[in-house]
């Protein structure tokens, strides 16, 4: 009698791990094909070469720890691999913002992202596209730590502008002291000026 309870509990324990495991296997698909979608989406909304992706591929190891994700782009009825090294710094630092963004939106978890250099590889139309779908978007709150003219000029601030509610300059006091000065963020462009450009 024992020996048979054992074996129902068993059973009934070995049917709920099978339906847990389905229910895993289940999940991260749904997971990779929202990923899939996402990562697409953003590079479709952020590149200027507009349908460019036809399709992400989104391959994770058993494990769950590696991740490989294959684009492809459509040259007439086929559908070709794009070799991600043929694709310019800048359309690599696009791949990089839509993956992010997918990957912040899939984790539903609020938490702040730091750009450093943020338009370095962008020409003006890559540059215009991340400032108007990729920073307003990718979390609530995102800092940006650009090199002001050289990464982020008068015209592309003043895209970005509406959106900035705090801004500062880091403060060169001396070779190896400096310090974070607020300045309105209508001001910033014009108190960097007068504190390095005139200076120079």
């Amino acid at each position: 009698m024992f020996s048979d309870d054992n074996k129902a509990k068993n059973e009934i324990i070995e049917e709920e791990i099978r339906d847990l495991k389905k229910f895993i296997s289940q999940f991260k698909e749904a997971k990779k094909k929202s990923l899939e979608e996402k990562i697409k989406k953003g590079l479709n909304t952020l590149m200027h070469k507009k349908d460019f992706i036809y399709r992400v591929e989104v391959n994770i190891s058993v494990s769950g720890e590696d991740v490989e994700i294959t684009l492809f782009t459509k040259v007439g009825n086929k559908e070709q691999k794009v070799d991600k090294g043929s694709l310019s710094m800048g359309e690599r630092q696009m791949y990089s913002s839509a993956l992010l963004s997918a990957l912040v939106d899939e984790s539903n978890i609020e938490f702040p992202v730091f750009i450093d250099s943020p338009m370095q590889k962008f020409d003006q139309e890559h540059a215009k596209n991340i400032i108007q779908h990729f920073y307003p978007s990718v979390s609530n709150q995102v800092v940006l730590f650009p090199l002001i003219h050289k990464e982020l000029t008068q015209g592309e601030y003043e895209l970005l502008k509406k959106r900035v509610s705090r801004s500062f300059l880091i403060d060169n006091l001396s070779n190896d002291s400096s310090t974070f000065l607020e300045v309105e963020p209508d001001l910033l462009i014009q108190k960097y000026d007068e504190l390095y450009v005139a200076s120079n």
